[in-house]
């Protein structure tokens, strides 16, 4: 069993009020998102086999409960998956978060703080300090995918 992988890192943008699926899947587009039945991402443009397709998943929430793309909603998470990324993702990856908070006129945390670029990076800095050091591995490759799912078989 692996220790800490830092496989996903999360931002909750709280929205000013309830935001109708119409509305939002249109905005969602506009940003380039992809709507895959009931859950939007934002594709990777190349990735390896062993790499997350997508750069960010997005869980759509209504009063503290997950709901569908079908459903208005007034909170969106949105996940980065770290480990199964390059590291050189990271920047476009919270460019798009930022543009998900503009767009949506939202109030974003991250691990309980207000949202700011730069300590975000400076975090994902350090798992992917933390990932070097002790795993001798970097976000992205296929040996910390496998060390993954290790940790969940």
């Amino acid at each position: 069993m692996w220790g800490e992988l830092h496989e996903s890192k999360t931002i909750n943008i709280e929205l000013p009020e309830v935001i109708s699926s119409g509305a939002a899947n249109r905005m969602l587009k506009e940003l380039g998102m992809t709507l895959h039945y009931d859950v939007y991402s934002f594709e990777a443009k190349e990735y390896e086999n062993w790499q997350s397709q997508s750069l960010l998943y997005l869980q759509l929430r209504r009063n503290g409960l997950e709901v569908d793309a079908q459903d208005d909603f007034d909170e969106i998470e949105v996940s980065y998956l770290l480990a199964t990324r390059p590291s050189s993702d990271q920047t476009l990856a919270l460019k798009t978060i930022e543009k998900i908070i503009i767009k949506f006129n939202g109030v974003a945390t991250y691990q309980g703080e207000k949202f700011e670029f730069k300590a975000v990076q400076n975090d994902w800095d350090s798992c992917n300090r933390y990932l070097l050091q002790e795993w001798g591995e970097e976000p992205g490759n296929k040996e910390l995918r496998r060390m993954i799912e290790e940790n969940y078989a």
